[in-house]
């Protein structure tokens, strides 16, 4: 008698859902899913199966909080929603995971590493280890930089959806900070670009003339990028050649294996 009362319990459906909780996680879903970075909201109510004012407060609702933007007609993500990445990551003890990997990449590089994710126009860092080195930037993990400036920035903002590039873009200002900087929105854009075929991102002396950064995206189960692995190198300290043939497939290397991590592909040590 006992064992079917709990039999009939356990099959009883649970009560505890938030239906609007549910359909918000849905509309980001459908944003996530890869077909269109963009949706109009009569577009959202018949992909998902809901009314048109569910879709509407929804979006309005996401809206306000700053996780997708109306242009024109059509709803597209901003990179506020990379934000739920990072507490995916910090859920997993990222710095605790990442932390071997990112030694053993500053032993065999005698430069500092990093990984950081995208807050809007920002770059924060999660994850540092520093190299012994006379120059240094006062870098730590919760330190922002403009992610315009930042190897690792430019690689999160390559990985933007064309609509949230371009918004992004109309919206940052650009600041000189050193004799490199690239300070014409033209131009950057094209470097951000370019880094999409590349699969990573080297600058040279633009936000301090000492200082270059080489950096590419970390990337969840779908291929989705949610950070990137990057080393601060002092500039001049390693010629083109050397970053090509030693560098790149170093960092390659380490970013693989931070990616298998995060997939489950092989255990936390």
């Amino acid at each position: 008698m006992s064992s079917k009362k709990q039999s009939t319990a356990e099959e009883k459906p649970r009560t505890e859902r938030l239906e609007s909780l549910e359909r918000g996680l849905r509309v980001l879903e459908l944003f996530g899913q890869g077909k269109e970075s963009r949706f109009a909201m009569i577009e959202v109510a018949d992909e998902l199966g809901i009314t048109r004012a569910s879709a509407l407060r929804i979006l309005a609702t996401l809206e306000d909080m700053g996780y997708v933007r109306l242009e024109g007609r059509a709803y597209g993500l901003t990179p506020r929603v990379l934000a739920l990445g990072y507490s995916y990551l910090a859920s997993l003890g990222f710095r605790a995971i990442a932390r071997p990997i990112l030694e053993d990449l500053v032993r065999v590089t005698k430069e500092t590493a990093s990984i950081g994710v995208l807050d809007g126009a920002d770059v924060v860092y999660v994850a540092r280890e520093e190299a012994r080195r006379l120059i240094r930037i006062d870098l730590n993990v919760g330190s922002r930089l403009p992610a315009y400036l930042n190897s690792m920035g430019r690689v999160l903002m390559s990985a933007l959806p064309d609509a949230a590039l371009d918004a992004q873009m109309r919206a940052v200002k650009l600041t000189k900070l050193a004799s490199r900087t690239v300070a014409d929105k033209r131009q950057l854009k094209a470097r951000i670009v370019e880094i999409r075929n590349a699969g990573y991102c080297y600058i040279d002396g633009e936000v301090d003339d000492r200082i270059a950064g080489l950096a590419m995206p970390l990337v969840d189960r779908d291929g989705k990028v949610i950070a990137a692995l990057n080393l601060s190198l002092g500039f001049g300290r390693h010629g083109p050649k050397e970053v090509e043939r030693n560098l790149i497939p170093l960092l390659r290397k380490a970013a693989q294996k931070i990616n298998a991590v995060l997939h489950n592909d092989v255990p936390i040590a």
